[in-house]
């Protein structure tokens, strides 16, 4: 009976062995990976960006009402970090050099009525990414999201050192 169960024994602890390091090398891609993907941007939609809540409050210096914003928890984690969305171009000015990425074209913008401001980001564009873009043209931007939540000079979203991609 001895020798049965050491039999037993020996057979077996090639296959534990075996599963202890097959397990140990999952791990450590995993981590691996994990740490890869950490500095990559993320790319994200337009209905990430609509976990955002806004109540209305009055400016005594300015004299007017404005919206302040909530960011929801799915949305606080992309503040400060590159990603990368997909939207319409919309000019702001006639030179060509201010722009806004919107969700939706021109006709149903936020500018228009047709959608809340958590639907367009402000672009601000790197130097070599300064170029006239056409109205509606639908691009895909990366930057450096800025969430803010209540500065009356700029958007809801920002996309700091914005260039296409």
């Amino acid at each position: 009976m001895a020798c049965k169960a050491l039999a037993f024994n020996v057979l077996q602890a090639p296959f534990y062995e075996m599963m202890k390091y097959f397990f140990v090398s999952i791990f450590i891609s995993s981590l691996l990976l994990q740490a890869d993907t950490a500095f990559a941007q993320s790319t994200i939609d337009w209905n990430t960006l609509a976990d955002v809540k806004f109540t209305q409050k009055f400016s005594e210096e300015i004299g007017i009402s404005y919206d302040e914003a909530t960011f929801g928890r799915w949305l606080i984690p992309f503040n400060g970090k590159e990603i990368k969305i997909t939207g319409y171009i919309i000019p702001l000015d006639g030179m060509g050099v201010t722009y806004v990425l919107s969700r939706n074209p021109n006709a149903t913008c936020f500018f228009c009525g047709g959608a809340g401001p958590e639907t367009v980001i402000e672009l601000r564009l790197k130097p070599s990414a300064l170029k006239r873009y056409k109205l509606d043209e639908r691009r895909a931007f990366k930057g450096i999201l800025q969430m803010n939540r209540s500065n009356l000079n700029q958007m809801t979203y920002v996309l700091l050192d914005a260039e296409p991609n």
